[in-house]
């Protein structure tokens, strides 16, 4: 009996979850907000927009090189992820250091804002914590 209520709590508490979330809805890029859209002109000038998403108030965008971005309402980036490694100039610069001085031959292929500080993926599998101040919070191999 009580395998099954854990079983059905579980249930309910994604069944939940999926409908707050909602399904991403296509939309034609240029309805993505225009900070998203000056970013990625920036950051991935030769990249073009493949697929562009509405999900609630958050954006995704999906570039022809495979990059994935996540967007707040007002086109501020929430989470990237770049098989070849995303541009320095857009991960903090303490994490660059960091990851420069640390893992030399390594690249930050995924970078996700979190509440007080970031979490970075190396293309080795790393996962490494930061908080604002730039300190090592959590690392995950």
């Amino acid at each position: 009996m009580k395998q099954f209520l854990l079983t059905l709590a579980a249930i309910l508490l994604f069944a939940g979850t999926a409908q707050a979330v909602g399904p991403k809805k296509v939309i034609d890029p240029d309805r993505l907000p225009k900070n998203a859209i000056e970013l990625i002109q920036k950051h991935w000038p030769s990249c073009a927009i493949d697929f562009a998403y509405i999900n609630g108030k958050e954006y995704e965008a999906l570039l022809t090189d495979g990059t994935i971005i996540q967007f707040d309402s007002k086109g501020i980036w929430k989470e990237m992820k770049c098989t070849d490694g995303l541009p320095v100039t857009l991960v903090p610069g303490y994490i660059t250091r960091y990851i420069v001085n640390r893992f030399p031959k390594q690249l930050i292929i995924d970078c996700e804002k979190l509440k007080g500080g970031y979490e970075v993926t190396l293309t080795n599998g790393l996962e490494i914590q930061f908080d604002l101040r730039g300190n090592v919070t959590h690392v995950d191999e």
